[in-house]
């Protein structure tokens, strides 16, 4: 499974949770392990959920859930296993600019 963490950029004015135009962290899992295969369809599914200008900062695979110690993160593991993707967005803003 492969992990990896970075900032993306809110797009959409419906959620009380995010600001449009803020930047927000995140982290996510694929159940492809090669990023440079998946990249595409990485930003076709954060693009669908109201995520834009998507700058992926570290990856890591993971072999399994046993050390995770957060429940959502441990969640999100386990379900990217059974539907190729899941996202983990943080709820507090970062102030970046980003040049992609």
């Amino acid at each position: 499974m492969l992990a990896f963490t970075g900032t993306a950029e809110y797009t959409e004015d419906d959620s009380t949770v995010f600001e449009n135009g803020k930047r927000y962290a995140f982290l996510m899992f694929s159940a492809d392990e090669v990023l440079s295969d998946v990249i595409e369809d990485v930003a076709i599914f954060m693009g669908d959920l109201g995520w834009n200008q998507i700058d992926i900062r570290k990856t890591k695979l993971v072999s399994n859930e046993a050390d995770m110690k957060d429940g959502v993160v441990k969640d999100a593991f386990l379900y990217a296993k059974d539907n190729r993707f899941a996202l983990v967005r943080y709820p507090e803003a970062v102030e970046e600019e980003v040049d992609l």
